[in-house]
């Protein structure tokens, strides 16, 4: 089986060559797996892209800045793989966790592997906290983690994680609509709603801070928070409007009817 990584990229001058390099170093023969690499340079403005161009051995999106769900639909568009994996390209994740990703996963299984950050976990609930890990970010995960127990009634250690591999066939049956980093949560809320097995596998992490690099914000958390609320009851809103526009004409055949019946039966009256 085929294997699509796609790295999305935005600044990433520090960290691009050497992640590139780890990837295609990257042995594959103790699984069913070979890869194709995919790079997607969203508008970067430093050397990113002088320094993606190099390779020979990738393939390369070039883009309008545009966001990082914008950036993986672009590069799931040119995947040939029957999977594909989203790779960061800030090296929090070691690209060698991506060998232990494709183990879990059996020929054309309706399955999604996430690589969890958080895993083993204390008392079977609680994340662990990393050396240099910005708190709020570990808050977060733990607010989004209980968001989807509460919302979806599915346990995810790691919904913040930014190391996932998916059927590709599950792009080609959906369209994901958001641009940026809260499509990650967009895609996670369709595959529970759609039954599909989401297995998570301890992965190793490094944190950085926003001095070197880390782009979430704040305002992307809401974005997220929105998203996973609106996928939970973006289908029963639907039917409710549906349903709403049809007694809605219902009752104004039904009003116009007995308007004209009534009219008429006066005008008869009268004569």
């Amino acid at each position: 089986m085929l294997l699509s990584i796609i790295v999305p990229v935005f600044n990433e001058e520090k960290n691009i060559e050497i992640l590139i390099e780890k990837l295609l170093k990257l042995d594959f023969s103790g699984t069913n797996f070979s890869k194709e690499i995919i790079v997607v340079n969203d508008g970067s403005d430093d050397r990113s892209r002088e320094i993606i161009e190099k390779f020979d051995k990738i393939q390369v999106i070039n883009q309008e800045n545009s966001g990082k769900g914008r950036a993986v639909q672009n590069g799931i568009k040119l995947a040939k793989g029957e999977y594909v994996l989203i790779q960061d390209g800030d090296l929090e994740y070691n690209p060698n966790d991506i060998l232990l990703m494709c183990k879990a996963v059996k020929n054309f299984e309706k399955i999604s592997v996430y690589g969890s950050r958080y895993k083993p976990l204390y008392f079977k609930i609680i994340p662990r906290f990393y050396k240099n890990q910005n708190f709020s970010s570990y808050l977060a995960n733990i607010f989004f983690m209980f968001l989807f127990m509460f919302l979806y009634t599915r346990f995810i250690s790691d919904p913040l994680t930014g190391y996932k591999l998916y059927l590709r066939d599950f792009f080609m049956n959906n369209v994901i609509y958001s641009k940026g980093f809260e499509a990650d949560h967009e895609i996670t809320a369709k595959l529970i709603k759609q039954k599909y097995k989401i297995v998570e596998i301890p992965v190793s992490y490094k944190p950085r801070t926003k001095e070197e690099g880390k782009k979430i914000n704040f305002f992307d958390a809401i974005k997220a928070m929105v998203t996973i609320i609106k996928y939970r009851f973006l289908n029963k809103w639907v039917q409710y409007f549906l349903i709403r526009n049809y007694m809605f004409k219902k009752w104004q055949v039904y009003y116009r009817h007995n308007l004209y019946a009534n009219y008429f039966s006066l005008f008869n009256f009268s004569f």
